[in-house]
């Protein structure tokens, strides 16, 4: 872009399994209750059992 912003849809928004993991549990470790954390989840487009899992497991 000339203004020297990066285009929106020029970021690339596929995430790695690992990094979606990492970003649920840290969503869950801070959200005060399990209502705050499912909403917070919803808001980042992240799904609850993207949590779960062992660090670098392969998503099935």
């Amino acid at each position: 872009m000339a203004d020297g912003l990066t285009d929106p849809t020029d970021i690339d928004t596929s995430l790695s399994a690992e990094v979606r993991r990492r970003a649920a549990r840290t969503v869950a470790s801070v959200a005060v209750d399990a209502d705050e954390c499912a909403q917070l989840l919803d808001m980042l487009g992240l799904a609850p059992q993207e949590g779960k899992g062992a660090r670098g497991a392969k998503a099935a």
